[in-house]
């Protein structure tokens, strides 16, 4: 769909360059093709850039500037992408690209995993953890490839135990790219049995 002239542009930071439009509209028509053989009346692109300005800025949704699509419609096309995956589809295909520009193989054989803990505002509720100290917040795992690139992300609370998580974070991966076979600086020490249990249980 051809930007339209009414919407400068580049109007924000967060806005999509053409080169990242053009990479990313075919996985957009994919999931939102035409049904009613007539023109869409929203531009995906447009929203779009309207959900990366709300991610760069953090503004609630009531407050999505004006030039936007309506906050109502961009929150409904967000939350759809969410629940079918979207995101994840759109993220490995710029991992497989970035790759093979770097003369690398699109698919990664070794991954990076570590963890961070995400603090919550003081008014929170405290979690107690599995060694009795009292935690709040979040952890978050994530899942790198060599390069550095994010291959798979899993929030948690910050109460759960490692290799619960850890299990959590190598399903979620493997349902993306089955060909890591080799991880650095885990989290967990029996790292081999958790890859077992994993890919039993997908198989089953």
């Amino acid at each position: 769909m051809p930007w339209t002239k009414e919407v400068p542009a580049k109007r924000y930071p967060s806005d999509l360059t053409d080169e990242e439009w053009q990479l990313l509209e075919p996985v957009f028509e994919e999931v939102e093709p035409y049904t009613t053989g007539r023109p869409r009346e929203k531009d995906l692109r447009e929203i779009v850039n309207a959900i990366f300005y709300l991610n760069k800025t953090g503004c609630q949704w009531r407050y999505l500037p004006k030039d936007f699509p309506s906050y109502k419609l961009v929150s409904y096309y967000y939350h759809k992408w969410v629940d079918n995956k979207t995101w994840e589809k759109i993220n490995t295909i710029v991992h497989r690209k970035l790759r093979k520009e770097l003369g690398r193989n699109e698919d990664p054989s070794a991954g990076i995993i570590d963890s961070q803990r995400l603090r919550e505002p003081q008014n929170r509720s405290k979690n107690r953890g599995s060694m009795g100290e009292k935690i709040k917040g979040r952890k978050r795992h994530i899942v790198v490839d060599t390069t550095g690139y994010p291959i798979v992300v899993v929030v948690h609370a910050a109460n759960i135990y490692e290799g619960h998580a850890a299990k959590e974070v190598l399903s979620a991966l493997f349902s993306i790219v089955n060909t890591v076979r080799k991880f650095r600086r885990m989290v967990v020490m029996k790292v081999k049995r958790l890859l077992m249990g994993v890919k039993r249980s997908l198989t089953v």
